[in-house]
């Protein structure tokens, strides 16, 4: 498989110590979001002589993009896998760490004085999907709710050509925003701004113009608290697992020459995380409080229902690498990817071991 070749920015290079890298972490229920907020992905990176760089510290905006196509080397990048697969497919060669499952399925909200129960209802409706003006990057929100709606619509005995898809367009999605050393120093500020402008996809099933949207835990919870939305599909109350992975299970991914060149460096940041994945399965209240910082959550309460049930300890198990080729192939069939792989060969385990190991001994 040949990968395309970027244009360079001035970023774009191995930074001036070969043990410097960046890292990225969606705002997700992972374990390295708490490992950064204890310090621990700084003391762990220092053990082995080296040092960890948030990649939205750049100026300019530099990191963004990098966020989603994995642009700079080196890079770690943890959390959804949607735009982790589409990097590894499509642009650039990397190893998958790390898996963390602790997504929810997510549901489908309508209005609640719309008269629709179930998704049965939505025959003939009009069902709005989120879709970014941004050609640069893989449209992740849309592919995990397209996920959804494809996956409520079956579980309802609907085929998609029963209902109206409505492509509700997003605004641009690259904020000026000021750099930030730590991931909570850039949601808090795209949360300001959030609470300014309402979005496209709840503005339109408010106003009527689409009867149904896909929403994830979070935002749910907090609409169904105006009184004017309900849910009726909830894809976590389903025994079937494979329910739960709109954008996950969450990817932890690193550049392949980097890896193989610094494996010391990779344990570094898998032992701060499997660190903080134990304090959060002992921890969980603690841990509640401090994931509305890291992620969209709205409040502790939320986080302790979103994380009551989970294991934040990364793992590459069978289970975990089966819901990423399931995701793969989805994301291939839409048209949100265009290359294939080999996901067990993607997956390189010896560092997790290593990691494991190391914290035993």
């Amino acid at each position: 498989m040949s990968l395309t070749t970027e244009k360079q920015t001035p970023y774009a290079t191995t930074p001036a110590s070969l043990t410097e890298a960046y890292y990225t972490i969606c705002p997700v229920l992972v374990a390295s979001n708490i490992a950064t907020e204890f310090g621990w992905l700084d003391e762990e990176f220092k053990r082995v002589g080296a040092k960890p760089t948030y990649l939205r510290s750049l100026a300019d905006n530099a990191g963004w993009l990098p966020h989603y196509r994995h642009s700079l080397n080196p890079l770690f990048r943890d959390g959804g896998a949607i735009p982790t697969i589409w990097a590894k497919a499509d642009l650039t060669d990397t190893k998958l760490v790390g898996l963390t499952n602790t997504q929810s399925g997510g549901q489908i909200l309508v209005r609640a004085d719309s008269g629709i129960y179930r998704v049965a209802d939505l025959r003939g409706r009009r069902i709005g999907l989120s879709k970014t003006p941004n050609t640069e990057r893989i449209d992740f929100s849309r592919a995990a709710s397209d996920y959804g709606i494809h996956l409520s619509l079956k579980l309802a005995g609907l085929s998609e050509q029963e209902v109206e898809i409505v492509d509700l367009l997003q605004p641009g999605d690259a904020p000026q925003l000021k750099p930030a050393v730590r991931p909570h120093e850039l949601w808090s500020q795209i949360k300001a701004i959030g609470k300014q402008h309402e979005d496209p996809e709840v503005a339109a099933l408010r106003s009527g113009s689409v009867d149904a949207i896909y929403s994830s835990l979070g935002r749910s919870l907090a609409l169904v608290e105006t009184g004017q939305f309900k849910v009726i599909e909830d894809l976590s109350a389903h025994a079937d697992w494979t329910l739960q992975i709109a954008n996950g299970p969450y990817t932890n991914a690193v550049n392949t020459d980097f890896a193989e060149a610094h494996p010391e460096v990779v344990i570094a940041f898998l032992r701060a995380s499997i660190r903080a994945g134990r304090w959060i399965n002992a921890n969980r209240q603690a841990a509640a409080e401090i994931f509305p910082r890291v992620t969209f959550l709205p409040n502790a309460k939320v986080a302790a229902r979103a994380i009551a049930q989970h294991d934040f300890v990364p793992a590459l198990s069978a289970k975990n690498l089966k819901g990423i080729e399931i995701k793969k192939n989805f994301l291939r069939e839409r048209g949100y990817v265009t290359n294939d792989f080999n996901v067990q060969q993607w997956a390189d385990d010896s560092y997790l071991n290593e990691a494991l190991q190391s914290l035993k001994e």
